[in-house]
């Protein structure tokens, strides 16, 4: 009986925070929606109604709802470009390909608001050979989710990588991207990846690489983690 007593004790001690809530309590707090309207905020991407949205998930004391049968649930929380405007250390081995040789990508990216919803960054890497700057513009369309980023490389080529931004109720956000064709060293070569979100001090850049028409294979992990306060 003593033994049981325990185990029960220690559940009750390691059980999540939302799990001791009574029904009575999580109805109290009522459903979070997207109220209507598109106000501007000064220096932000985002309506002052969807940062509202975000700052009321926030505060939520329950775990967030979702939509279940005919149950009304919280809106979800939209991706807020801002998350990029900061100072980041970039590290990574990218493998041999028609762009360079296998190499570590070591450097910092720093991305600063432009207007509205355009950001620009500026990658400062070293390689196996030699230093790298890549200047970046950042376009995202808040209304369709769509993020656009052409890097200009000092390697001698040009990236527009064009994709959907999306989340899930984790709150982790993914943009899914492909890049335009470039020609390097005699081939054509394409990109795409997943730009992973996983907290506000990491993400992940995935990639893939075709040449010359064939299928994409693994083109290495670039991992950013931030330097500065979000």
């Amino acid at each position: 009986m003593r033994n049981a007593a325990l185990t029960v004790c220690l559940l009750v001690l390691l059980a999540p925070a939302g799990a001791a809530q009574t029904p009575a309590e999580l109805e109290a707090e009522p459903i979070v929606k997207l109220q209507p309207g598109e106000t501007e905020v000064e220096g932000q991407c985002l309506t002052e109604q969807e940062l509202d949205l975000i700052a009321r998930l926030n505060a939520l004391r329950r775990p967030t709802l979702g939509v279940e049968g005919d149950a009304e649930g919280d809106d979800p929380a939209p991706f807020d470009p801002h998350y990029f405007v900061g100072t980041w250390e970039v590290e990574g081995v990218l493998p041999d390909s028609p762009l360079a040789e296998s190499s570590e990508f070591v450097g910092t990216e720093t991305v600063r608001h432009v207007d509205g919803c355009t950001y620009a960054s500026t990658i400062e890497a070293s390689t196996f050979d030699g230093d790298v700057t890549v200047e970046s513009i950042l376009v995202y369309d808040r209304r369709i989710r769509y993020l656009v980023r052409l890097e200009e490389d000092s390697r001698g080529w040009e990236l527009l990588k064009v994709g959907r931004l999306g989340g899930d109720p984790g709150g982790y956000f993914s943009h899914h991207w492909e890049a335009a064709p470039i020609e390097r060293g005699g081939s054509r070569v394409r990109l795409a990846g997943r730009t992973f979100m996983l907290s506000p001090f990491h993400y992940d850049v995935r990639m893939r690489m075709s040449v010359d028409g064939e299928p994409f294979v693994n083109h290495g992990t670039l991992r950013w983690r931030r330097l500065d306060e979000p």
